[in-house]
């Protein structure tokens, strides 16, 4: 069964881009990723306080950078930068998210990760998905058919104080109701952008937490190019487990429309037994749940796979995305040499940052002297 893993990040823990690459090999060769996609998260209001913090101007660089090493079968999604703009000129915002987006595709990006569907950058921001200084950001994907994926909401139970485990209230992750957006909102905010751009080539990562909100799920996949990913968490999958007679004909109907993705990362490696454990949680669901009818454990919750047809598994799993991506877009090496050039300038001699950004900027001018020999080639020649 071959699998094309559509939401793969690359900016967890402290580990060097190099050591990275045979970290994500093993995690590709233990669950048969042939393809994949790594999603950029230059804003990541997750970690650390709840507002807007740049956790890593190189995101962008890196996504591309791990396309590269494992060409010609990954692509690249870029992530929006805001940290230079002056947020009220809402003009020069617009203008400028339409050049990023620009910019991005013509470098070599395949698609946008959106992170403005997130409670703490919605609210950072102010700017309701629908707001105007997304038209032209949008009215330029729609007309070109350049992807997107967007995080959308969190499960509900995040806006209810005392349901909020110390754990994700330590990452921001308690939205007081009185200070942002509802839950339901932020469902009525993508539905209102897709009124106004219906053509929109988009995915909602983790359903969307749509599984929570059926009225709105149904709203949402009546544009006819809407997309679900079904990256757990587990809330989801406890959703759709208490109402399969709902859940599991809509996978069925909509199997051209759902995408494999599972949230995996370069995972620091301990020892081989947590290594193990903490690359296989979010594989192991999403694989064992589809395509079995295994009883297994996840946490501390309980699941039976819900033993879905090959075809529809075979859609899911793989062919959907690459239907959908095709030949991932040619890549510019000499303007992510000049990008590591200028965050090389800025970045602490002493730091992790800036040997990532010199092992960067030296093996894309090898990938851009040996063409198609990447650099994970080279490695095991």
């Amino acid at each position: 069964m071959k699998i094309f893993d559509g939401h793969l990040h690359t900016f967890r823990f402290k580990v060097s881009v190099r050591e990275s690459i045979d970290l994500f090999k093993r995690q590709f060769d233990r669950f048969n990723i042939e393809k994949g996609t790594f999603l950029a998260l230059p804003c990541d209001p997750v970690v650390g306080r709840a507002g807007l913090e740049i956790t890593d101007h190189s995101d962008n660089i890196k996504c591309m950078y791990f396309k590269s090493v494992f060409a010609p079968n990954f692509y690249a999604y870029a992530g929006l930068e805001y940290d230079h703009l002056d947020i009220s000129d809402k003009k020069a915002v617009a203008d400028d998210l339409l050049r990023q987006v620009k910019e991005y595709k013509a470098v070599g990006f395949d698609g946008m990760k959106m992170y403005e569907g997130h409670p703490n950058l919605r609210k950072t921001t102010d700017y309701a998905l629908y707001d105007e200084v997304f038209d032209k950001y949008y009215d330029w994907c729609e007309k070109e058919g350049f992807p997107i994926i967007m995080h959308l909401a969190n499960p509900p139970y995040m806006w209810i104080e005392d349901m909020v485990d110390p754990y994700w209230r330590s990452r921001g992750c308690y939205f007081n109701p009185e200070i942002f957006p509802k839950f339901e909102d932020f469902h009525e905010e993508i539905l209102k952008r897709l009124e106004k751009n219906p053509k929109l080539n988009f995915t909602l990562a983790h359903w969307g937490f749509m599984t929570f909100n059926k009225e709105a799920m149904e709203r949402f996949m009546s544009f006819e190019n809407t997309k679900l990913d079904v990256c757990p968490g587990h809330d989801n999958f406890l959703q759709i487990d208490s109402d399969l007679a709902y859940w599991k004909p809509f996978i069925e109907k909509y199997a051209d429309r759902i995408t494999y993705g599972t949230d995996s990362y370069n995972f620091e490696y301990d020892n081989e037994e947590s290594w193990y454990r903490a690359t296989g949680n979010r594989p192991n669901l999403v694989q064992k749940y589809f395509a079995t009818n295994e009883t297994f454990e996840y946490g501390k919750f309980t699941f039976t796979g819900i033993n879905l047809d090959k075809k529809v598994v075979d859609k899911i799993f793989y062919q959907n995305l690459v239907d959908m991506l095709g030949t991932p877009n040619a890549i510019d090496y000499d303007y992510f040499i000049k990008k590591c050039d200028e965050l090389l300038e800025k970045a602490d001699p002493e730091s992790l940052s800036r040997y990532n950004l010199w092992c960067m900027k030296n093996d894309f001018i090898t990938m851009k002297e040996k063409g198609e020999l990447t650099y994970y080639k080279m490695l095991n020649r």
